[in-house]
């Protein structure tokens, strides 16, 4: 009996001691040591400290004492950042829950009368909230965590008017752990519905001042009722309408898609008609409009034209060898396609830099930008002029600001939300790897990606292995589109194939089919227009760009089909 009550107290005293010596894994505090941290672009504090408790940054600077319980997350010697916002996101709301909205992938909506057809066929869906559509489990807001945003300012997907936005946490258990403030926009893009009106970007136009002015008279309608009803019908309530009533009280801004000139130019018209406040996102082709933009908030989007892959070095010295040939006319429109297309692509990796000497203030969105290719095109803007401090107020203090939550985030500072983003090297150096993101104090932990082996001058880049049947997925202007392609692909990595046609009115034979490592582009006739595509492949997925013409580029995707 004496052997055991001893025994059970040498447990009760060695659980006190191991309790002593190490603080309990749930802790509400934490600490980073020896740290860079940027608190805010062009302000740094070297070997830093930064205590976190209950969610909130706790204290900021050099040589602090750490508390007793906190507990110490091993970044030493990296470097912390305000975590990044997404100005304008789809991110957390699952694209195939939006399949419905879209009259099927491809298919003719079932409409009665196609020129007055329902709001939610028609894209007429301003009175959806964020709230409804966000997935707390979706793995975007994954993705777009490993790159350090911690906030995204999200709108629903759909057509002309697909709803109202909110801004996010992106980590939380529930929606409403995520959501930090709603109803913060009405989000408006330049989609027609297709098959239905409004079809035409001018329909779209029409049909936006037209709900405009509805709203004004409802509204008015509705106060005077309530004034004095005596002799007045009682206003018919309407969703639709009363979404417009923030923004024409100047409550919310219009946050307007504007990817292209032209979509630039048809917003600024609209907002100048009609008076509402509005905000532009996702830009692509801004650099024209530069004094315009200085006045209006603007979001660049992070979506840019996949990069052509240079030349190896083999390829090159078989240019130089080869005898020399007269170009035949075929090749001077080429070489002049390939001019033009390099020039092209000039402008919208330099359109940042661009913005900053003419003194625009912007943010970035990512309504079209894959996560993957997020990191890779932010050093192709800084390879273009924009420069690291630069970027990271796009990220951080100036979308803050646009948005309205620079007093709770932002910026490295006692008091605002730990939203923190922690790399091991400067964070836009192209072999840096984010370690941790904290949202709210949620500490997030990644492993680094191992360093690719240095690639071998001369070593020959093999190519992809593609053959096989592959689907594919795109969304037109919003219809969403999809189908198969077969490639065939011999010794020599020689390629032939053929598409499915998207309305299944059989296939159509790829044409000039080129594979470079990877990198797969090839056209099609389609309906008399020619359909250009670039793809980029890994083992079993690839993902790339579809282009019309004057219908413009979209994003493409798809995975092999097993055989």
């Amino acid at each position: 009996m004496q052997k055991y009550l001893i025994l059970c107290l040498l447990s009760v005293f060695t659980f006190v001691l191991k309790a002593q010596d190490e603080p309990s894994p749930v802790t509400k505090t934490l600490a980073l040591q020896n740290v860079t941290i940027i608190q805010a672009p062009g302000k740094v504090i070297e070997q830093g400290t930064v205590i976190i408790k209950n969610g909130l940054i706790h204290a900021v600077g050099k040589n602090l004492n750490i508390p007793f319980d906190a507990k110490i997350i091993k970044a030493d010697s990296m470097f912390v950042y305000a975590g990044f916002i997404d100005g304008a996101s789809h991110t957390g709301i699952p694209r195939a829950d939006e399949s419905q909205n879209q009259g099927g992938r491809g298919q003719l909506p079932d409409v009665k009368d196609p020129g007055n057809p329902p709001n939610d066929i028609a894209g007429i869906q301003p009175e959806r909230m964020v709230r409804s559509l966000l997935k707390a489990d979706d793995k975007s807001i994954e993705e777009m965590r490993k790159l350090g945003f911690t906030v995204a300012h999200v709108v629903p997907t759909g057509k002309m008017l697909p709803g109202t936005g909110a801004i996010i946490l992106l980590a939380g258990n529930t929606v409403n752990d995520m959501i930090l403030k709603e109803e913060t926009a009405l989000f408006a893009q330049f989609s027609g519905a297709g098959f239905v009106a409004p079809s035409t970007i001018i329909g779209v136009m029409s049909k936006l001042r037209d709900l405009y002015f509805q709203a004004q008279q409802s509204k008015n309608h509705t106060a005077s009722y309530l004034k004095n009803p005596a002799g007045m019908s009682r206003p018919e309530r309407n969703p639709v309408l009363e979404a417009f009533y923030p923004v024409i009280d100047k409550k919310q801004p219009i946050f307007m898609k504007a990817e292209t000139a032209n979509d630039i130019s048809r917003a600024l018209i609209l907002q100048s008609d009609l008076g509402y406040n509005v905000v532009l996102a996702d830009v692509k082709q801004g650099w024209n409009y530069s004094e315009q933009l200085k006045k209006i908030p603007t979001f660049l989007s992070l979506n840019l034209p996949p990069a052509k892959e240079a030349k190896k070095a083999d390829d090159k010295k078989k240019e130089e060898t080869t005898a020399v040939k007269i170009p035949t006319a075929f090749d001077l429109e080429a070489e002049a396609l390939e001019k033009k297309r390099a020039e092209t692509m000039k402008e919208y990796e330099s359109q940042a830099a661009k913005m900053i000497a003419a003194g625009v203030n912007f943010g970035f969105s990512t309504l079209e930008a894959k996560a993957k290719d997020i990191k890779g095109n932010f050093t192709r803007m800084i390879d273009a002029g924009l420069n690291a401090e630069q970027a990271l107020a796009a990220l951080t203090t100036t979308p803050a600001k646009m948005l309205g939550i620079d007093n709770i985030v932002g910026t490295v500072e006692k008091g605002k939300m730990a939203n923190l983003v922690i790399s091991d090297a400067p964070y836009f150096d192209k072999e840096s790897n984010v370690r941790f993101v904290l949202v709210y104090g949620q500490v997030f932990e990644y492993e680094a990606k191992p360093k690719k082996k240095p690639a071998v001058a001369g070593e020959e880049v093999k190519p992809a292995k593609i053959d096989g049947k592959w689907n594919y997925s795109f969304n037109a202007g919003g219809t969403q589109m999809s189908g198969t392609f077969v490639f065939n692909q011999d010794a020599d990595n020689n390629i032939t194939g053929t598409s499915s046609n998207p309305q299944g009115s059989g296939e159509v034979n790829i044409e000039n089919p080129q594979l470079n490592g990877n990198l797969l582009t090839f056209s099609l006739q389609f309906q008399g227009i020619t359909v250009e595509y670039e793809l980029t492949f890994e083992e079993t997925t690839y993902a790339g760009k579809v282009s019309a013409g004057d219908f413009g580029s979209f994003d493409i995707e798809g995975t092999k089909i097993p055989q």
